[in-house]
């Protein structure tokens, strides 16, 4: 089954997705305006808490470093507080440590996250460019954010997923076929379907695209 979303309905969802990653205005400006004072503090904040969860399931730095793709060296000076880890790299420790982002975050100097475009991750060929600007466990552990460019008259071919998929078209005009059904999208349209249903996109003219899935815990 498809939603195609109306203008007002997009309105509702950008809100209800603020509310999800719950957005505070008064504790992002208080904490910008403290920002260089407390750069360090919020290091070794999250450093410790890494260290903790790691002891606690019993994982030495080698080989929790090993797991993670960086060196010991690395994986210390983050749990030190001497340096920070990127978010993609904290979303990576949060999954193998089975915690959420926010779990690392949830001192009031450490509420605000930044994912910079150098630290965001990138699958790209010479028709697709996919960016992933929500990594897992940055909002909950079954949710990724992605960014989209498909080049004039490529293909995104059959697949399915297991969740629910959110698109929204921000150019170009694209062919979505669901399930053997074919729906004709324009920039400003949004879908929601069940991934688990075949499906495929073929960009009528270069589109760019916005998208959320949500994976099925079960």
């Amino acid at each position: 089954m498809l939603v195609k979303i109306g203008l007002s309905s997009q309105f509702w969802l950008v809100s209800f997705f603020l509310n999800l990653i719950n957005f505070d205005r008064k504790r992002l400006t208080s904490f910008l305006a403290r920002a260089n004072v407390q750069t360090v503090t919020v290091q070794k904040i999250i450093g410790t808490k890494i260290r903790i969860e790691r002891k606690q399931i019993g994982l030495t730095l080698e080989k929790f470093a090993k797991k993670l793709g960086i060196s010991a060296i690395t994986l210390q000076r983050i749990e030190t507080g001497k340096s920070s880890p990127s978010v993609v790299l904290l979303s990576e420790i949060a999954q193998h440590l089975k915690k959420s982002i926010h779990s690392f975050l949830e001192d009031k100097e450490a509420s605000f996250v930044c994912i910079r475009r150098r630290n965001q991750r990138s699958i790209s060929s010479p028709m697709l460019k996919i960016k992933i600007i929500g990594p897992r466990n940055l909002i909950a552990e079954n949710i990724v954010v992605t960014y989209g460019e498909l080049k004039k008259g490529k293909k995104i071919d059959p697949h399915t997923n297991r969740g629910t998929e959110y698109n929204y078209n921000i150019e170009g005009k694209s062919e979505l076929i669901l399930d053997g059904q074919s729906y004709f999208l324009e920039a400003g349209d949004s879908t929601v379907f069940d991934a688990r249903l075949e499906h495929s996109v073929t960009a009528l003219q270069k589109i760019k695209f916005f998208g959320i899935f949500v994976e099925d815990k079960k």
